[in-house]
Protein backbone atom coordinates (compact mmCIF):
# COMPACT_ATOMS: atom_id res chain seq x y z
CA UNK A 1 0.00 0.00 0.00
CA UNK A 2 1.22 3.17 -0.81
CA UNK A 3 0.63 7.08 1.00
CA UNK A 4 -0.91 8.99 -1.61
CA UNK A 5 0.76 13.00 -1.83
CA UNK A 6 -2.62 14.98 -3.68
CA UNK A 7 -3.11 17.75 -5.74
CA UNK A 8 -5.01 20.67 -3.92
CA UNK A 9 -6.98 22.97 -6.77
CA UNK A 10 -7.00 26.86 -5.70
CA UNK A 11 -10.81 27.55 -7.19
CA UNK A 12 -11.99 31.24 -6.17
CA UNK A 13 -14.93 29.00 -4.37
CA UNK A 14 -12.45 27.32 -2.22
CA UNK A 15 -12.48 27.17 1.77
CA UNK A 16 -9.76 28.96 3.06
CA UNK A 17 -9.15 26.72 5.97
CA UNK A 18 -11.15 22.98 5.68
CA UNK A 19 -8.34 21.57 3.79
CA UNK A 20 -5.59 22.56 5.72
CA UNK A 21 -7.68 21.40 8.81
CA UNK A 22 -8.14 18.26 7.52
CA UNK A 23 -4.90 17.72 6.69
CA UNK A 24 -3.12 19.04 9.81
CA UNK A 25 -1.21 22.29 8.28
CA UNK A 26 -1.05 25.58 8.14
CA UNK A 27 -3.60 27.73 6.26
CA UNK A 28 -2.16 29.23 2.47
CA UNK A 29 -4.82 32.24 3.07
CA UNK A 30 -5.51 31.17 -0.86
CA UNK A 31 -8.43 29.55 -1.21
CA UNK A 32 -8.05 25.14 -1.52
CA UNK A 33 -11.40 24.06 -3.04
CA UNK A 34 -10.72 20.24 -4.28
CA UNK A 35 -8.21 18.06 -3.43
CA UNK A 36 -7.71 15.40 -6.05
CA UNK A 37 -7.40 11.87 -5.29
CA UNK A 38 -6.55 9.57 -8.05
CA UNK A 39 -5.25 9.05 -11.59
CA UNK A 40 -6.56 11.99 -13.58
CA UNK A 41 -4.08 13.18 -15.96
CA UNK A 42 -4.57 16.46 -15.08
CA UNK A 43 -3.11 16.26 -11.50
CA UNK A 44 -2.54 12.58 -10.54
CA UNK A 45 -1.72 11.30 -7.36
CA UNK A 46 1.57 10.84 -6.68
CA UNK A 47 3.21 7.78 -4.66
CA UNK A 48 7.15 6.76 -3.59
CA UNK A 49 6.68 5.35 -6.99
CA UNK A 50 5.62 7.79 -9.45
CA UNK A 51 2.27 9.12 -9.91
CA UNK A 52 -0.94 6.79 -9.26
CA UNK A 53 -1.37 6.46 -12.86
CA UNK A 54 2.21 4.93 -13.86
CA UNK A 55 1.88 2.91 -10.75
CA UNK A 56 -1.33 1.38 -12.48
CA UNK A 57 -0.04 1.64 -15.60
CA UNK A 58 2.57 -1.13 -14.51
CA UNK A 59 0.31 -3.66 -13.49
CA UNK A 60 -3.49 -2.50 -13.50
CA UNK A 61 -4.61 -6.33 -12.61
CA UNK A 62 -2.28 -5.92 -9.16
CA UNK A 63 -3.25 -2.50 -8.66
CA UNK A 64 -7.32 -2.63 -9.48
CA UNK A 65 -8.08 -6.22 -9.48
CA UNK A 66 -8.91 -8.73 -12.15
CA UNK A 67 -12.56 -7.34 -12.08
CA UNK A 68 -12.26 -3.93 -12.15
CA UNK A 69 -9.95 -3.86 -15.29
CA UNK A 70 -12.30 -6.37 -16.62
CA UNK A 71 -14.95 -3.74 -16.17
CA UNK A 72 -13.62 -0.65 -16.79
CA UNK A 73 -9.96 -1.31 -18.52
CA UNK A 74 -6.80 -0.94 -17.39
CA UNK A 75 -7.11 2.38 -15.32
CA UNK A 76 -8.34 3.55 -12.15
CA UNK A 77 -12.31 4.25 -12.89
CA UNK A 78 -13.04 7.02 -10.66
CA UNK A 79 -11.55 9.85 -9.30
CA UNK A 80 -12.44 10.95 -5.48
CA UNK A 81 -12.69 15.01 -4.81
CA UNK A 82 -12.95 16.10 -1.65
CA UNK A 83 -14.66 19.55 -2.01
CA UNK A 84 -14.22 22.45 0.49
CA UNK A 85 -16.51 24.91 -0.46
CA UNK A 86 -16.26 28.48 1.31
CA UNK A 87 -18.69 30.23 -1.25
CA UNK A 88 -21.60 28.28 -3.49
CA UNK A 89 -20.43 26.60 -6.35
CA UNK A 90 -20.71 27.32 -10.05
CA UNK A 91 -23.78 24.86 -11.88
CA UNK A 92 -22.33 22.16 -13.58
CA UNK A 93 -23.81 19.93 -15.90
CA UNK A 94 -22.03 16.68 -16.81
CA UNK A 95 -21.99 14.52 -20.05
CA UNK A 96 -23.27 11.04 -20.39
CA UNK A 97 -20.48 8.67 -21.40
CA UNK A 98 -21.39 8.75 -25.11
CA UNK A 99 -21.09 12.14 -25.40
CA UNK A 100 -17.99 12.90 -23.52
CA UNK A 101 -16.32 10.34 -25.61
CA UNK A 102 -17.67 12.00 -28.61
CA UNK A 103 -16.68 15.39 -27.93
CA UNK A 104 -13.13 14.47 -26.50
CA UNK A 105 -12.21 13.14 -30.09
CA UNK A 106 -14.16 15.64 -32.11
CA UNK A 107 -11.75 18.37 -29.80
CA UNK A 108 -8.65 16.02 -30.56
CA UNK A 109 -9.51 15.66 -34.44
CA UNK A 110 -9.82 19.26 -34.17
CA UNK A 111 -6.74 20.15 -32.79
CA UNK A 112 -8.00 21.85 -29.66
CA UNK A 113 -4.93 22.26 -27.04
CA UNK A 114 -5.95 20.66 -23.70
CA UNK A 115 -5.78 23.66 -21.87
CA UNK A 116 -7.27 26.12 -24.54
CA UNK A 117 -10.08 28.18 -22.24
CA UNK A 118 -12.82 27.21 -25.14
CA UNK A 119 -12.34 23.59 -24.60
CA UNK A 120 -14.92 21.92 -23.50
CA UNK A 121 -13.75 18.38 -22.74
CA UNK A 122 -10.38 17.78 -20.96
CA UNK A 123 -10.70 13.40 -21.32
CA UNK A 124 -13.03 10.88 -22.66
CA UNK A 125 -15.45 10.22 -19.45
CA UNK A 126 -18.29 11.25 -18.00
CA UNK A 127 -18.64 12.68 -14.88
CA UNK A 128 -21.21 11.01 -12.51
CA UNK A 129 -21.18 12.21 -8.86
CA UNK A 130 -21.63 11.34 -5.47
CA UNK A 131 -21.61 13.74 -2.16
CA UNK A 132 -20.85 12.51 1.03
CA UNK A 133 -21.29 15.30 2.96
CA UNK A 134 -18.89 15.39 6.07
CA UNK A 135 -20.36 19.15 6.97
CA UNK A 136 -23.09 20.92 6.83
CA UNK A 137 -23.96 21.37 2.87
CA UNK A 138 -26.86 22.43 1.19
CA UNK A 139 -26.56 20.51 -2.55
CA UNK A 140 -29.09 20.77 -5.30
CA UNK A 141 -30.00 18.14 -8.17
CA UNK A 142 -31.91 18.26 -11.28
CA UNK A 143 -32.96 20.89 -13.15
CA UNK A 144 -37.08 22.36 -12.91
CA UNK A 145 -39.00 22.34 -16.12
CA UNK A 146 -38.42 25.35 -18.32
CA UNK A 147 -42.03 26.68 -17.84
CA UNK A 148 -41.72 26.42 -13.57
CA UNK A 149 -38.51 27.87 -13.52
CA UNK A 150 -40.09 31.39 -15.53
CA UNK A 151 -42.45 31.49 -13.62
Amino acid sequence: MDRLDNTVRPYAWGSTTAIPDLLGTEPTGEPQAEMWMGAHPGAPSRTGRGTLAEVVDTDPEKELGAASVARFGPRLPFLLKLLAAGAPLSLQVHPDLAQARAGYEDEERRGVPLDAPHRNYKDANHKPELICALTEFDGLCGFRAPAEAAD
